[in-house]
Formats: C-alpha cells, structure tokens, sequence
C-alpha cells in the first residue's frame, strides 16, 4: 500500500500551474475590473485622515462646525449681494452721468440755436427801426414840403400893406414856431399906425394880428406887431 501512495505522490508535479483559475459560482474578473480596483486602492492609501498633513505634519486649522458653515455662507451671500448693488448702482451712475452729458450736448445745441434766433430777430428789428426811420424822415420832408413858404414873399406881403397905411415902414421882421411871425416898424403919427393895423385885420393871409407896443417919441412913432400867417396861402 506504501508503495501505492508513493507512486501516486510521484505522479503529481510539485507547482501545477493554471492558467484561468475560477472559482465556481462566481463570475469571472475582467483586466478593467482589475485596474479599476488597483486605482481604488490608490486613492484609498493616498487619502489621509484630515488632522494629518503628509504624515508627519499637523492641520492647524480646525475644522468648522455646522454654524461656523451657515454663518461663513449667510457671509458670502452678503458679499454676492453687496456686490449686485453696487454693480446696479455703479449701472445706474453711468446711466445719470450718460443722460447728463446728453443733456449737457442738447442745450448746447438749443443755445446755439437760440443765439442764431436772436441774432436774425435783432437784425430784423434794425431793418424795421431804419425803414421807420426812412419813413418818418420821408413824411417830415413832405409836411415840410407842404408847408413851406417864402419868407421874403411874406416879408413882401407885409411891406405892400405898411405901404398902403401911409408912412409905415418895417425895420425888423422874425418867424417862430410854425406860422407865427413879428415885426416892428416906424410911422410919423399914430394914425398911419392905426391905419396899418385895420389893414391888417382885415387882411384875408393873416390870421391874427395883436399890437405889441407902441411908443412915440420927437422923430415919430414906433411900434411892433405879432401875429399868424395863413400858411395855405403862402405855400407853394
């Protein structure tokens, strides 16, 4: 019987190799299978506990608790909040600087216009004033024109009268205002006087006619007049 076992232990080699072992039951293990379980336990051991810092260092900071996390995230919703106000404010200051300097432009534009406005009504208005001014001028010259008169003619006029009264002569002649006129002269006597006045009055050229005065002395009578003439019938 020893001999048997003997031949038998013989007969099985001492390292059997085999190539595709299983195991019966389980599914077999593919190469991806593999590599993914080798990376696996990569991180695993390169994954270290978070109070340990490359194995021998310490993580001084520590780590937050619960409140500590709402309080730092109530934080930076105040900061992202903080910072949409002043992006709208900093939006809304550009748009009130844009409308400034649009309205600024605008005005600019307005007063330059209004300034072109003014200087054509200015203008304008000096035309008008020179043609008023024309025109008045032209209306003076025809009044005048129309009531001109020959001084000397009514000099004239006057000195046919004095003549007609007797001695009368006329040593001074003056015109004022528009029709108003004066003179004074010398007589003999008084009645050459009194004849010239009714003369005078009577006269169908003049309008009124006053005795001034009258005076008379050793070389005869003087005396002065002052009266209005006719215009009407003087003109040319």
């Amino acid at each position: 019987m020893s001999n048997e076992v003997k031949n038998k232990t013989e007969e099985i080699p001492a390292n059997p190799k085999v190539d595709n072992p299983t195991v019966q039951g389980a599914d077999p293990v593919t190469p991806e299978q593999k590599k993914v379980e080798k990376e696996e336990k990569v991180e695993k051991k390169s994954v270290a506990p978070s109070t340990i810092v490359e194995e021998t260092g310490i993580n001084l900071i520590p780590t937050m608790s619960t409140e500590e996390i709402k309080e730092d995230e109530k934080k930076k919703k105040m900061n992202k909040s903080a910072l949409v106000s002043l992006s709208i404010l900093f939006s809304v200051s550009i748009i009130v600087v844009g409308f400034n300097i649009l309205s600024k432009i605008q005005l600019n534009a307005e007063r330059e216009r209004l300034n072109e406005h003014e200087k054509r009504v200015s203008a304008y208005s000096q035309l008008v004033v020179d043609n008023t001014e024309i025109l008045e001028r032209v209306m003076l010259y025809k009044d005048i024109e129309e009531g001109k008169f020959s001084t000397k003619s009514v000099i004239d006029y006057v000195q046919s009268i004095a003549v007609k009264s007797g001695s009368s002569k006329l040593s001074e002649f003056s015109f004022s205002g528009s029709n108003a006129f004066a003179f004074s002269g010398e007589s003999t006597d008084l009645e050459d006087v009194a004849k010239l006045w009714y003369l005078l009055t009577n006269d169908s050229k003049i309008g009124n006619i006053n005795l001034k005065s009258i005076s008379k002395g050793e070389d005869g009578v003087r005396y002065s007049f002052v009266g209005e003439l006719k215009l009407d019938q003087f003109t040319n």
